[in-house]
């Protein structure tokens, strides 16, 4: 099964970033790292800290605390779950790696030295990460339980990780928007695969007497 749709996602998603269509010294979205980091507090800076570091912990800790739930109660479509929000999470990280190795885009502090990042980044800045990551595991809690309760805090949680990277000064505006739409498509596109991979047996009826 292939999805022309995710797989043209992703090219875009590279040329666009590449240096000859952005600006190779002065990228868009400076202007409005430099208002964040204007308005910085020590309480904010805390927070955002606190939010950007929860990407990865809840995003391992999701399929993890779904595995052993599943395992308590014996419940193997649990267990599935855990193993397709861990596939999510693989496949977001591999396909963001795989394009900042592509594209190659210099860190917002390192375009501009006035603009201080209050964590060490490593690796091309586009797509972010921890957006990605957090967003491939809110989508696949959303495709999981199909709640709206699940899926308000969920998304609200990932966009906080997303702002939180732009706050620091570490990402621009549109690594931040790439790694959403990459995070959750990975989410989305695992769910497809799965269920063409383990399609759902469909009970047959009992002939009446």
């Amino acid at each position: 099964m292939k999805s022309p749709v995710f797989t043209l996602l992703v090219l875009a998603l590279i040329m666009i970033q590449t240096p000859g269509i952005a600006q190779q010294k002065k990228y868009a979205g400076l202007d409005y790292l430099h208002k964040l980091q204007d308005k910085r507090t020590e309480s904010k800076n805390s927070f955002n800290k606190f939010i950007s570091g929860s990407a990865t912990p809840v995003s391992l800790a999701t399929p993890f605390s779904l595995w052993i739930a599943g395992m308590v109660s014996n419940n193997k479509a649990l267990q599935k779950d855990a193993l397709f929000s861990l596939e999510s999470f693989a496949m977001s990280q591999a396909l963001t790696f795989g394009i900042k190795a592509i594209v190659n885009k210099p860190r917002p502090h390192e375009a501009d030295p006035t603009l201080i990042a209050l964590r060490n980044a490593k690796n091309g800045s586009f797509p972010s990460g921890h957006t990605s990551e957090a967003f491939a595991t809110a989508t696949s809690l959303t495709l999981i339980t199909k709640k709206w309760y699940i899926a308000v805090p969920a998304y609200t949680w990932a966009s906080l990780v997303g702002y939180s990277r732009m706050y620091l000064g570490v990402h621009y505006p549109s690594d931040v928007i790439g790694g959403a739409f990459l995070g959750a498509g990975s989410a989305y596109l695992t769910y497809k695969l799965n269920k063409w991979m383990h399609p759902e047996k469909k009970k047959l009826k009992k002939p009446k007497d």
